[in-house]
């Protein structure tokens, strides 16, 4: 072994705390420049393609549930914009999480930084195309939904920070657990298509049945976009009580995943 790559294997076993990662803000942001770059690279369209996917996604939800199935929802477009790019953003974080470690093996093989930075950086470079998404369904929102701007969404900073938290979470240890077992990268495709189904994405909650709400809510991406659907499409403030607890779970969930990257972190450099 080189005396480079024995430095930064040395550099790498000894471990970061959770405030180094502000030193390395600089870095995050090139990968997160590099991921969307290379992304829309050689395309037509470039970076029109984070709306025209979505939208076209949303229309033909739009065109099933309201048409088809015939979900009795007043503006049902309204309804769905206001969480689906929440989903859209959630899934798309997630499923990096299969390939994410692997894919920057060279990188952490020539620089020592904390392997935190990549689910970092995965998860910034969709919040930059959620926001611009978020933005123009937003825009929809206040001026054919609405009719006006609702006091509600001065909330919405703090679904966000809710969102980030709780998805970081939830990408550390499915990052962590892809180094180990390649089965990730085929189970994750199936556990995301269950989520969807299990979560208030195209139907509100209030359709799940009295009996088993509680037992539905157990699933913290359902009261996350439960919140998103009150402030966004009912335009009106949460109950305390579901901000709080979504909240918490968005903290608890960022608590025991960044242990479990942070115990079998030091393990990357052998495996990938």
């Amino acid at each position: 072994m080189s005396s480079a790559g024995a430095a930064v294997r040395a550099s790498s076993a000894r471990g970061y705390r959770l405030p180094d990662l502000w030193r390395y803000r600089g870095m995050v942001w090139s990968l997160v420049v590099r991921d969307l770059k290379v992304k829309y690279q050689r395309s037509v369209f470039g970076f029109l393609w984070t709306l025209l996917n979505p939208l076209l996604t949303v229309g033909l939800l739009v065109v099933v549930f309201q048409h088809i199935v015939r979900i009795q929802v007043p503006d049902y477009w309204a309804f769905l914009i206001s969480g689906y790019f929440v989903w859209n953003f959630l899934t798309q974080s997630l499923s990096s999480g299969a390939y994410i470690i692997a894919s920057h093996g060279a990188l952490r093989r020539s620089v020592a930084f904390p392997s935190e930075v990549l689910v970092i950086s995965a998860v910034v470079s969709r919040l930059v195309e959620f926001l611009l998404e978020m933005s123009l369904a937003l825009l929809a929102i206040v001026v054919f939904h609405h009719h006006g701007v609702p006091a509600s969404l001065l909330l919405l900073p703090v679904l966000v920070v809710i969102q980030l938290v709780m998805t970081i979470g939830l990408l550390m240890p499915i990052a962590a657990a892809s180094v180990f077992y390649t089965d990730v990268q085929h189970a994750l495709p199936i556990v995301l298509l269950s989520l969807f189904y299990v979560s208030p994405v195209f139907y509100p909650a209030t359709m799940v049945p009295e009996a088993i709400r509680e037992l539905y809510f157990i699933n913290p991406v359902a009261g996350l976009m439960t919140l998103y659907h009150t402030v966004l499409y009912e335009g009106r403030m949460p109950s305390l009580s579901l901000l709080g607890s979504t909240a918490a779970v968005a903290c608890a969930l960022f608590v025991v995943g960044y242990v479990i990257f942070k115990r079998y972190s030091p393990t990357f450099a052998e495996l990938v």
